[in-house]
């Protein structure tokens, strides 16, 4: 699993969900967006770049059950 914010120095949280989701080595690997921009728009574009979860900052509880419900969905290989 991959938990990213959306805001960093080098690479923005869409672009790297984004990246990892069209590698095919990588997209299998859920992605978690967990962001201080929240908001209906950012959560869509979320979506649209492959994220598999968004979470606004931070309340712990949500985000621990964000995490399980993604993990929740991954297949065992």
């Amino acid at each position: 699993m991959v938990l990213t914010d959306l805001e960093m120095p080098e690479m923005d949280g869409f672009t790297l969900t984004r990246q990892l989701k069209e590698d095919d080595l990588l997209k299998s690997v859920p992605v978690v967006i967990h962001s201080s921009l929240s908001g209906s728009a950012n959560e869509s574009h979320a979506k649209r770049v492959g994220a598999d979860g968004f979470i606004a900052k931070f309340v712990p509880e949500e985000l621990i059950r964000e995490v399980v419900r993604v993990l929740s969905n991954v297949p065992v290989q």
